[in-house]
């Protein structure tokens, strides 16, 4: 089971990372910030705070909002970084403020876009890893084998929650 830890250095197209003012303290804006943070300083297992991210909601950066009608459009990509061994990693935030240093580096990804991240996970493919809040402290990065595994158990509590 993968440990939330600082999320590792991640580029798009060799775009420098953004950085961070790591003078200010990082203060959770939600539930999940909550979690994530007693997640790594071991007060909240690694199992555990898996289990509440998949009941939790995320946010992606979109580079085109989606439609009045919510439908997916499938010219809009999502900001998928590449991890330091070359994997594709999707980026996931914990709150649309955390997605900002992102799009100051790359503004064609204006649209954060809030989604169940049990839903989020039945749309990443095979093979692809994801990042939370990438370029932060508070953050971590999950291998595409771990999600994969993820994946398996956000399907074991979908069906669960279907009956």
């Amino acid at each position: 089971m993968p440990h939330p830890r600082p999320a590792k250095v991640a580029a798009c197209n060799h775009v420098p990372e953004p950085t961070m003012d790591h003078d200010t303290p990082f203060e959770p804006l939600n539930d999940l910030e909550v979690r994530l943070l007693q997640a790594q300083d071991g007060t909240l297992t690694a199992s555990q705070f898996l289990d509440g991210l998949l009941t939790s909601t995320a946010f992606v950066l979109l580079d085109k909002a989606i439609g009045e009608d919510g439908a997916w459009d499938e010219s809009i990509s999502p900001l998928v970084l590449t991890s330091e061994s070359g994997e594709p990693m999707f980026a996931v935030f914990t709150a649309p403020e955390r997605a900002g240093l992102w799009h100051e580096q790359l503004p064609q990804f204006a649209h954060a876009m809030p989604i169940a991240v049990h839903a989020l996970l039945a749309g990443i493919g095979d093979g692809v890893g994801l990042v939370l809040n990438p370029g932060l402290d508070v953050g971590m990065e999950m291998i595409p084998d771990a999600v994969a595994q993820l994946k398996q158990r956000a399907a074991a509590i979908t069906r669960g929650m279907a009956h």
